[in-house]
Order: C-alpha cells, then structure tokens, then sequence
C-alpha cells in the first residue's frame, strides 16, 4: 500500500502473502503467561502489529517500514510508537514533508482531537519551515468543533512562530458575531492582546478592549466570558489605571442585578482597593453572592468573607 492510497479503498492482503514481507519474522505481542483479560484483537490488528514489532525490533528504516507505520496508525491513530518511528524513517529515507503534511491533514480530519496527530503535524511543519497552511487548517477544525483545545493550541504555536498576527483579531470577531458564548475564541483574543509584542498593552488598548467586552456583554450579560476577559486585562496592572472602569462595572452591576459575574467582577475590584470603604462594600457583595446571586458556590464565598473580615479587622 503507498502513501498516496486511500486506506478505505484497500483490500486488506495478510503480510505473510505479501512478496516484499517474505523475509520478515513476525513477533506476536507478549501477555505473559496467564494473562488476566485478553483482549479481542482482530486478526488485521494482530497480524500486522506482529510485523511492526518485528521492524521496530530491527529499527528497519526503509520503504516499507513507512508503510507498515501508516498501517498501525490506520488501525489505531493514538500509536505513539508508530508516530514516533515513522518520524525516524521519514528523516532516514529524506521522505518529501509535503506528501506527509497532506497524508497527517488527511488522518487529522477524522480524528481532530487526536494528541499524536498534532504533534507530528508540528513536527512536519518545523521541518517544512512552512506555515502558510496552519491557520486554515485549524480554522477548519474550528468550524468542526469551536472548542478544539488542540486546533487552538497549534492555531497560537503557528502564530508565534511565523508572526502571523495580522487579520488575527478580525477572525476572532468573526467567530464572536457567529457565537457571543465562543468561550475559546475570547480565549484565542487575549492571547493575541497579550502576546504580541507588536503591539504594546497601552491604556489606549486596554480601554479599546473593555468597550470591545462590553458590546458582547451586553448582548449576553450571562455568558461568564467577556467578564473574565475584562478580569484578565487587569492581570499585571492595577484596576485603578483605567479610573473609569470601577464606575463601568458599579454601574453594570446596578443594571444586571441577578447576575453574579458582574458582581463577582466588581467584588475583585474593591478587594484589590482594600480600603476601609471599599473591604466593606465587598462584605455586602459577598452577602449578596452567598444569599441569591451564586449560592452553587457558597462556600467559597463564605471563606472569601472570612478573609475580607480579616483584613477589615484593626491592624
């Protein structure tokens, strides 16, 4: 069977009637001597795990020894010993990466969520030094299922490696027009805002990114993201640099009164003023999370109100 051959189109032939395998002892796999529950293999699965472990064993770099991987990985595409070899013959036998990105693009589609797959696609990538093709493609596992963590994960490694963040955010609000609740896409925004080094996290920004926030909030004041978005801007500097953004939220909190994300939000940004004032206000917000707005998690604002009561305590 060639790389360029359909699996689904194959006839499956058994190795030891294949001309090109009639020197290769087959290793059957080893349960020990009474094991405990055997597993049904089917004769495919094991004959041709048989001359996989007979080519490993020789660390056979060949022609054939990338066909047999290709077998093993269509049998079961989470092998990671069958990846992994196949990465050491592909280098052996100067395999063209080009025929490979499109056979992993292949296999990728039917299983998108697939650690081994990405990996080796990264791999074949780094060595293509070649990455025109990694954010369609991840968008297209993206239309497939929105909260791919691996099409997001290799999505940002294709960015940062090749400095493709230009159109990058116009994507991303094409995704939230789509989805408001695209939790991943909210996501994939601060790490753009974040990460790229081109364009610093001034003031200007910061405020261009809580206006951005606050159009989608508005549309789903309940969806949690655009509030931990706006949070995490705040990560590495003080709310009180953007002095208007503790009014914004008091006064969407006195909008969305039964929503415990504004509250909750609004409740950070007093902890982190830890005056007097504002520790009291907090002890009435953490009153109003463990009483109506957020009683699922009630605990955890009990403890937060302990620690609040501690810190208004006379020092």
């Amino acid at each position: 069977m060639s790389d360029s051959e359909d699996e689904s189109d194959i006839q499956y032939v058994p190795f030891n009637q294949r001309e090109e395998w009639k020197d290769v002892v087959p290793i059957p796999q080893d349960d020990g001597p009474h094991p405990v529950c055997v597993i049904a293999y089917t004769d495919q699965f094991s004959d041709t795990l048989n001359y996989f472990r007979a080519i490993l064993k020789k660390d056979e770099r060949s022609p054939r020894a990338l066909e047999i991987s290709k077998e093993v990985i269509a049998l079961n595409p989470a092998n990671y010993t069958a990846w992994y070899f196949r990465r050491n013959v592909l280098e052996a036998l100067k395999s063209d990466l080009t025929e490979e990105l499109a056979y992993v693009s292949k296999v990728g589609n039917s299983n998108p969520k697939n650690y081994q797959i990405w990996f080796h696609r990264r791999w074949v990538v780094e060595h293509l030094k070649d990455y025109s093709h990694e954010l369609s493609y991840c968008a297209k596992q993206v239309e497939g299922d929105s909260k791919n963590y691996h099409a997001w994960a290799h999505r940002q490694w294709a960015i940062q490696m090749n400095g493709q963040w230009e159109g990058e955010l116009d994507y991303i609000s094409q995704l939230l027009t789509e989805d408001v609740r695209n939790n991943s896409a909210w996501n994939q925004r601060y790490f753009v805002i974040t990460k790229n080094r081109a364009i610093p996290l001034t003031d200007d920004v910061i405020r261009r990114e809580i206006d951005y926030a606050f159009s989608y909030m508005q549309k789903a004041p309940n969806n949690q993201s655009s509030w931990t978005y706006m949070k995490g801007l705040f990560l590495n500097r003080p709310y009180n640099s953007i002095p208007e953004f503790k009014q914004r939220i008091e006064e969407a909190k006195s909008k969305y009164v039964a929503n415990a994300h504004a509250a909750t939000l609004y409740l950070d940004i007093l902890e982190k003023e830890a005056t007097k004032e504002s520790l009291e206000a907090a002890d009435k917000v953490l009153d109003d999370l463990i009483k109506h707005l957020d009683t699922l998690h009630s605990k955890y604002w009990i403890w937060k109100k302990e620690n609040v009561a501690r810190l208004m305590q006379p020092q």
